[in-house]
């Protein structure tokens, strides 16, 4: 199995039957604020985006010709790729918020969409949202709405509230998990306010995001002004995501809507979380946050069945 991807810098690395190729070329595009919110605010994002295009049809064409079946995530740069260097080869195409919202955007965003819903590509929308939208811009309803899987064997029932894991990281506190991106849509900036709420109200807990971006050193510093302890671990390998959910009181998603009208599709953390047995809340109201983490507090988080 053949992985391209945006990364830091060109590498490609090979485990058992999977190789991983990283082309640099979409670091900057695809590792800051996140690559519809860049290409709005055009300037630099359009070339590295043009770049990132050529680079990753240029890796799928020297690869094509081994492969069975294309599984691209988001429409464009990936699924337009793949239709592009392999049109004759089985492709199936997941869109899950960023991508559609672009296809709204940009000034050929109805073309490029019309010519996805008709070149033969397997579309999977993660909502009836999203499939809604992209019938609009491409004039037919195509494709079809489907969860993604979640990872094989990380996200399973069994014992929660790890207290090996808690005194191994110096945890007392009730612990408030987020996982996501550190950028304006992800709304942790929500949650921090509604962890002051609770604070306020004699309910502390200790805040941990997984996950890192452009928001870091703001999210610290709003964390330290309304005196809230905050963890920043950065990325964590999906298993490790796993384990802290094991370890947590509640999950908690505050996803919010931008400006622009971008929204998040269906974030597969929510039902991770359902998986291992970790309540959880998705709003961005920092009182309904705030009562989230007094609930636990006062009646202590469900443990799922062993």
């Amino acid at each position: 199995m053949d992985v391209l991807a945006a990364g830091e810098g060109e590498t490609s690395e090979a485990t058992g039957g999977l190789t991983v190729t990283r082309l640099s070329a979409g670091a900057r595009l695809f590792y800051g604020a996140g690559a519809p919110e860049s290409l709005e605010a055009g300037g630099a994002a359009w070339f590295d985006a043009v770049r990132f295009f050529a680079a990753l049809t240029a890796a799928a064409r020297t690869r094509a010709g081994g492969w069975d079946l294309i599984e691209s995530h988001w429409l464009v740069p990936c699924a337009l790729a793949a239709s592009t260097v392999a049109p004759d080869r089985p492709r199936r195409a997941w869109a899950h918020s960023g991508d559609v919202s672009l296809l709204e955007r940009v000034p050929l965003g109805r073309t490029l969409a019309r010519r996805l819903a008709r070149d033969g590509t397997d579309l999977r929308f993660v909502t009836a949202e999203l499939h809604a939208r992209f019938a609009r811009l491409a004039g037919a309803a195509v494709g079809t709405v489907a969860p993604l899987a979640l990872a094989d064997g990380a996200f399973v029932p069994g014992p929660r509230l790890d207290r090996g894991l808690k005194a191994r990281l110096g945890l007392t506190l009730p612990i408030v998990l987020s996982v996501g991106r550190l950028v304006p849509i992800k709304g942790h900036a929500r949650l921090i306010h509604g962890a002051a709420l609770a604070t306020a109200a004699g309910h502390s807990a200790e805040l941990v995001i997984l996950g890192d971006g452009p928001e870091r050193p703001r999210l610290e510093r709003l964390a330290r002004r309304l005196g809230i302890r905050l963890r920043l671990p950065g990325f964590v390998p999906r298993a490790d995501v796993a384990e802290w959910m094991r370890a947590a009181d509640l999950l908690v998603l505050p996803s919010v809507r931008l400006p622009n009208g971008r929204s998040e599709g269906a974030p597969t953390v929510l039902r991770e979380a359902e998986a291992v047995g970790l309540p959880a809340r998705a709003t961005s109201d920092p009182a309904e946050i705030a009562a989230a983490i007094a609930t636990i507090q006062r009646f202590g988080a469900p443990r799922h069945p062993t």
